[in-house]
This record gives structure tokens, C-alpha cells and sequence, in this order.
């Protein structure tokens, strides 16, 4: 093959595999272990330890309780109803609101160093590029906006034993950085596969609703590329000779992308170093997620 004909083939972005049916099934189970067992057992917390250490997520079935999940939906449900009807007077000492036609704040670096609650829309990129999430509600602090979420969201996060899971998985110290709950509904603009930057990070995703299907919109995951330094040397390469954001995964042929389907109450774990994404939802599906960013 010529050099100019190998230059053409490594100039079209490659996707992973996406898993699926039983075999989805197979490589999700062996990262899947009970919360329960987790929090009372040394070898389940251990093992739990290495799995994330070992493949960059971890599935913790059963995280939360139905009467909490229960609970927390129905704050937010009210909450949106209530902006969508304009009914919600007492809103503006609590949050700060960022409606699509209406921005009161910008900059994600200003939504996290917020001293209140921010309730974002997310809309479409003025510039027309791809991977807006436009339709989502990406709620900052969502324990901010009263004393009844503070609880509950303190309650499912499960922090003081999600940090000594990732001293444990990482050898390294983290601390919360920014709580967030996002709503999805129909989102279909969704980015491609990318890492949250170089430096160290983790999540964690406490799903509120049911993901069975890829129509739900998934988060999805590619195992173990948090700690394989060739297929971000290949991106990398691609992304700066093609003026790619820096950060995608753009060369991922020969991998296997996991989607993360979850019934509500479980959380999901992830290095986000590692290539992941959100997967299109159907225009009709709705998907809500707590979510935690741990730094150092």
C-alpha cells in the first residue's frame, strides 16, 4: 500500500464495535457487583477496586432505593413543570436559570464556581457544530436548590464510600468537584466519543430512570482506554492533523464500546480518561442521571 493510500485510510474517523444482546451481557457482568456488597464486604470492595482499576468502569447494582429514586424524581419533575409553566416564583433565590432564549450565565468554568444552583438548557452551538446535547437539562449543584434535594442527593451518592473506592482503585486522594443532574429528553445531538482531558478524573452516574435499550441513550463506554496510551497516541495524532477538538476518540477500529444499560438506583463508575459518550436517544425517551466528578 502506498504511503498517500494509508494517509487516506487514517484520515476517516473509526467508531468501536457497539456490544450487544448476550454478549453486552457477559462483558457488563464482569463488571457489575452489588452495592451491598461493596459497602459490607473487604473482598467485594476489593474487587470492585481492581475491576475499575483494571478496566476504567464499574457497575454497582442497586446503589439507591426505590422510595429515594421515588422521592428525588418527583423534586425535579415539579421543579421543570414548574419553569415550564413559569409558576416557579421563589426559583430565582435558589438558582440561577438559563433558559434557551435566555442565557444568564456562560462558561462551564462559571456554572461550576456558581455559589447557587444553575438549571441550563442546553441548546444548539451558534456555530453549527455537532455534539451540542441540545434538549438537555444539565442541572449544576442540584443539592443547592433546597433542603429536600440536599438530603436526597447526599443520600445517593454514597461520596465517603465512592472516594475510599477510588483511593483504593487509583492509589491517589480525590475530592467532589461538581455535582450534577442531568435530564435528557429526546437528545439526539450527542458528542462523540472523547475523554474528559489527561489529568486523572472519575464520575459517578446514579441513574433515575431505567436504561434497557439504546433508544434510552446510554452512556457508553470503551474498556480499558483509560490506560492504553496507543489508541490515544493514534487519536491524537488524527485529531491534530485533521483539526479535530483534541480530546475525541476518533480512532477506536478494533475496540468494543460497552453501552451501559441500568435499571434506576444503580451507578455506574468511570475513569474519564477513557473514551466514552452518550449515545442518541429516540426523539420520545427520557433519561435522568445524577452525576458526581471526582478530581484530585
Amino acid at each position: 500500500m502506498t504511503s498517500t493510500a494509508q494517509r487516506s485510510i487514517e484520515a476517516v474517523p473509526t467508531l468501536p464495535e457497539l456490544l450487544a444482546g448476550p454478549e453486552r451481557d457477559r462483558h457488563a457482568e464482569q463488571l457489575t457487583v452489588p452495592f451491598s456488597h461493596v459497602a459490607l464486604s473487604k473482598r467485594s470492595f476489593l474487587r470492585a477496586a481492581w475491576t475499575l482499576h483494571h478496566h476504567g468502569v464499574l457497575v454497582l447494582r442497586q446503589a439507591v432505593e426505590p422510595e429515594r429514586l421515588q422521592a428525588i424524581n418527583t423534586e425535579v419533575d415539579q421543579l421543570l413543570d414548574g419553569i415550564e409553566r413559569s409558576e416557579s416564583p421563589d426559583l430565582n433565590c435558589n438558582a440561577i436559570l438559563n433558559l434557551p432564549d435566555k442565557r444568564s450565565i456562560k462558561g462551564y468554568d462559571n456554572f461550576v464556581d456558581a455559589e447557587r444552583a444553575v438549571i441550563n438548557y442546553r441548546v444548539k452551538r451558534a456555530d453549527g457544530r455537532s455534539g451540542s446535547d441540545a434538549g438537555m437539562v444539565d442541572i449544576f449543584h442540584p443539592e443547592r436548590l433546597n433542603d429536600t434535594m440536599a438530603t436526597l442527593v447526599e443520600s445517593c451518592l454514597h461520596e465517603r464510600l465512592i472516594a475510599r473506592l477510588l483511593l483504593a482503585a487509583s492509589w491517589r486522594p480525590f475530592q467532589v468537584k461538581c455535582r450534577n443532574l442531568y435530564v435528557n429528553r429526546g437528545v439526539q445531538d450527542t458528542r462523540g466519543y472523547h475523554c474528559d482531558g489527561r489529568s486523572q478524573k472519575f464520575k459517578s452516574f446514579v441513574f433515575l430512570t431505567d436504561v434497557s435499550e439504546l433508544n434510552d441513550g446510554p452512556y457508553c463506554y470503551v474498556p480499558t482506554t483509560h490506560r492504553d496510551k496507543r489508541a490515544w497516541r493514534r487519536s491524537r495524532n488524527f485529531n491534530k492533523l485533521n483539526g479535530c477538538n483534541r480530546h475525541e476518540y476518533t480512532q477506536l477500529q478494533g475496540y468494543r464500546a460497552l453501552p451501559m444499560l441500568a435499571r434506576a438506583g444503580d451507578m455506574v463508575i468511570s475513569s474519564q480518561r477513557g473514551a466514552h459518550r452518550g449515545h442518541p436517544q429516540h426523539p420520545e425517551a427520557r433519561r435522568s442521571v445524577l452525576v458526581n466528578m471526582y478530581q484530585r
